[in-house]
């Protein structure tokens, strides 16, 4: 047996994959649609990868793998890629037929190589023939996994931009997904797949020079570390929809009312119609949705409030926090989602902005009033 540090690496992502997947599996908060596709990734590169380590340790060699084992899981990882992708954006879009041709690449490839250990039963004359042939059809078969891996990708972030461009503006009663992790792993997964294509084509030249044990190790991490984050960002996303509709359902504490007709316009846009829980609202965005000047409407909020325009949002953002702290409803919530939907666009900003005025961190703060 040939163990080394590089595939044992492997085999620990392979283990740590299906325990992650068994783990979400058995959390009926976590079960969802496009979950279950993001499991569906992490699973079938699981079992991809544990074929090519089989043989890596010698336990088994590519000619037995490819005549009785082998099942070509890579070419899954595309289709179900796309799918998680587009129901975590659109939870409630229905794959379309066309869609779902994106298997057809794994359903060529899983019949090929079905053929090939019928074939195998062949007379023994024919068999080194059949191997030598499996072994030109597989090299252009991966150049071809590789290429569909790049084309579902790049179309990927393509959605994920349109889906930003989209949803720029602020909508109350809609949660907007957090997509700037999954654009920046869609690029590196684009990136690491544009290595595999360049160690291929290496391969094919010279064999004898090129490692594949890097690229295993990095695709292992980016798949592994997209499937633990994407889980994770879905918990988020559903207690975020939890507290949204509670404070969709909530009156607005009433503010102190005031002879200046500009900020109780300032207040019914800001707290009435709850914009200030928009993380893109700016100074700028608010004078234009008043219809009066940026300058004209910061220096009447420092004369009449006696602070900042962000001064006075991280306010209201913070004392909305407080109540999701208090809220036994969201006890065991996490952070992050609470912070996210008072209005901050990040767990360290609503830290820093939270203790700035409150003294205390919000985990100090909702432990306070717990006890």
């Amino acid at each position: 047996m040939n163990f080394n540090i590089y595939n044992s690496l492997i085999l620990a992502g392979i283990v740590q994959g299906m325990a992650f997947t068994i783990a979400v599996l058995f959390n009926q908060r976590l079960r969802h649609r496009s979950t279950s596709f993001l499991l569906g990734v992490v699973t079938v590169y699981s079992l991809s990868n544990f074929q090519f380590y089989l043989c890596d340790i010698g336990a088994t060699d590519y000619s037995e793998l490819y005549s009785y084992f082998y099942v070509p899981w890579g070419n899954l990882v595309p289709p179900l890629l796309y799918f998680y992708v587009i129901t975590y954006l659109n939870p409630e879009r229905a794959i379309q037929n066309k869609e779902k041709w994106l298997m057809l690449p794994f359903v060529a490839s899983f019949f090929i190589s079905l053929l090939f250990k019928i074939l195998m039963f062949w007379p023994e004359r024919f068999q080194n023939t059949l191997m030598k042939l499996w072994v030109f059809i597989e090299s252009y078969d991966e150049i071809i996994s590789i290429f569909f891996h790049l084309i579902v990708i790049s179309v990927l972030i393509k959605k994920v931009w349109d889906y930003k461009k989209d949803n720029k503006v602020y909508k109350p009663n809609y949660v907007q997904r957090d997509v700037n992790w999954l654009s920046l792993t869609l690029k590196l997964l684009l990136a690491g797949v544009l290595v595999w294509l360049v160690i291929i084509i290496s391969y094919m030249f010279n064999a004898d020079s090129v490692s594949f044990y890097p690229l295993w190790i990095i695709m292992a991490f980016l798949i592994y570390w997209y499937g633990h984050l994407g889980v994770y960002k879905y918990g988020v996303l559903q207690e975020r929809m939890h507290i949204r509709k509670k404070t969709l359902g909530s009156s607005n504490e009433k503010q102190e009312p005031t002879k200046n007709i500009i900020i109780e316009r300032l207040k019914k846009h800001l707290v009435d119609e709850k914009h200030f829980l928009d993380a893109n609202l700016t100074l700028e965005l608010t004078a234009k949705a008043l219809d009066i000047s940026q300058g004209h409407l910061s220096k009447t909020i420092n004369q009449e409030l006696q602070m900042s325009f962000k001064d006075y949002v991280n306010g209201l953002r913070i004392e909305e926090a407080k109540r999701y702290l208090i809220d036994e409803t969201f006890s065991n919530y996490t952070l992050l989602a609470i912070g996210l939907e008072a209005g901050f666009n990040s767990k360290s900003t609503f830290n820093a902005s939270f203790k700035k005025i409150v003294g205390v961190t919000p985990s100090q703060f909702k432990k306070s009033h717990m006890n």
